[in-house]
């Protein structure tokens, strides 16, 4: 059974969630929603999932894709690619490192106004 699609190591693959709770959390913020009312929005019976999901201990799920994408006021593609670099750096890198705006995150201003955020984790391994 094949069970972690990445190279990383789970220090890395936790830094790169609570990167992604930093985005999260800036995109919730400016939908203007507390964690309480977007957990509502999102249809999540505990306000506490998007704490985790904020503080990098959890992830959105695939399935919720659109969902949260709604309540952040954003189309689900341009949701995804902003937070794929962060749940599936590999996979990112290799459908999208000869596309400049989107590897690098220039295509997404909220990824540039999140601070610390925006720039794909490494996903090649030391020799």
């Amino acid at each position: 059974m094949y069970t972690n699609a990445q190279k990383l190591s789970a220090s890395e693959t936790q830094e790169l969630r609570r990167e992604a709770g930093k985005l999260l959390k800036h995109l919730r913020e400016k939908a203007g929603h507390s964690q309480r009312t977007f957990s509502a929005e999102i249809g999540s019976p505990l306000y506490t999932f998007v704490s985790q999901v904020e503080t990098g201990r959890g992830r959105v799920p695939p399935d919720q894709i659109r969902v949260w994408a709604n309540a952040y006021g954003l189309e689900a593609r341009e949701f995804l690619l902003m937070i794929m670099r962060f749940y599936d750096p590999e996979t990112f890198s290799v459908l999208f490192e000869s596309e400049p705006e989107i590897f690098t995150g220039t295509a997404f201003p909220d990824l540039s106004a999140t601070p610390e955020v925006g720039e794909p984790a490494s996903t090649e391994s030391s020799p």
